[in-house]
């Protein structure tokens, strides 16, 4: 089989720090980089020029095929979750993104890949702790590989577990036990959906422009299409409770004066578990140093977060969470 170059234009993907794989309009491959080298383990040399089903584990169902097939018959870019198998016959998952480019009137498919290695889970295996560490991989396996989000997920968890039980001693164990729990788990998912935010416009060491702001603000939206795709594509079932994963994911942006995203939705209307996160995620991004700002104290924050009770907040959650923090 001839094996065909790519063109210059497309080269700058294979230096990605994720595994890389670029196929022309017949998903032949064509180039990987050298981190799809190391995590199929096979040989660029035995790869390129191969179909790209070529570790097909026979475990991926048909209707995610044709998922994947019509949208890049269409043009459109495809996320979703994938069950193969490396050289050493080990199955893996990873969440691929496949997007068509076209140069040259020529197109071409660049998948981007990030493992998930731990998603290996036994069926029947279903044990809390062990949930609880599956969400955390996939929230952290759908980032980009920086370890301040990865921090900043973990911490987001925690602080959410705090305000959520003590706001259930206010309101004098009112919440259900189950949903308390289905809050913290699904809390480390809530920004899921940056997966499929381009790099340059997520880690901007600067101001983003209205168009680069528009394009973060899609993020709960595809972490809603990234959720069910994961949830189809599992074995079992992984979210018990779909809709506090997704009221979550969905509505931790929208503000309690209705001018948040992407729905505006205003006070009550927006679910209790996405007003919770708010509060949580907003704190630990204000004390938390970021490409484009200082980490503020814990007093600013704090002050900050009074400022915007009734605008940004609920007031008697903003409450809640002040305490929890003067205790912590």
């Amino acid at each position: 089989m001839i094996k065909r170059k790519i063109p210059d234009e497309l080269t700058y993907y294979l230096k990605l720090g994720d595994a890389v794989v670029i196929t022309d309009d017949n998903q032949i491959i064509l180039e990987v980089n050298n981190q799809y080298e190391i995590i199929t383990g096979h040989k660029r040399e035995s790869i390129i020029g191969t179909t790209a089903e070529f570790l097909n584990s026979n475990m991926k169902p048909i209707i995610l095929y044709k998922s994947l097939k019509n949208a890049l018959k269409n043009g459109k870019s495809w996320s979703g979750v994938l069950v193969d198998i490396k050289k050493t016959s080990e199955l893996w998952y990873s969440f691929i993104t496949m997007t068509p480019i076209k140069v040259h009137e020529q197109v071409y498919y660049v998948g981007i890949t990030r493992i998930a290695e731990q998603l290996v889970v036994e069926e029947n295996n279903r044990a809390k702790e062990e949930q609880k560490d599956l969400f955390k991989v996939l929230a952290i396996s759908s980032e980009i590989r920086d370890i301040g989000i990865v921090e900043h997920l973990l911490r987001v968890q925690k602080l959410t577990e705090k305000l959520v039980l003590a706001l259930n001693e206010e309101r004098k164990n009112s919440l259900p036990v189950e949903y308390i729990d289905k809050i913290i788990y699904y809390s480390i998912l809530h920004d899921i959906g940056k997966s499929g935010i381009p790099e340059s416009v997520l880690y901007k060491p600067g101001p983003l422009t209205f168009y680069e702001r528009k394009i973060i603000e899609m993020h709960p939206l595809i972490g809603i299409e990234v959720l069910h795709k994961i949830s189809d594509v599992m074995n079992y079932n992984l979210f018990e409770n779909m809709e506090i994963a997704s009221n979550i994911i969905k509505y931790h942006h929208e503000k309690w004066d209705g001018t948040g995203y992407p729905e505006g939705l205003k006070g009550e209307a927006i679910p209790l578990e996405a007003r919770i996160i708010a509060i949580v995620d907003v704190y630990d991004a204000l004390v938390s140093k970021r490409s484009y700002k200082e980490s503020w104290s814990k007093e600013e924050a704090l002050t900050y977060l009074n400022e915007q009770k009734g605008i940004h907040f609920e007031p008697s959650l903003v409450d809640a969470f002040i305490k929890v923090i003067d205790k912590s």
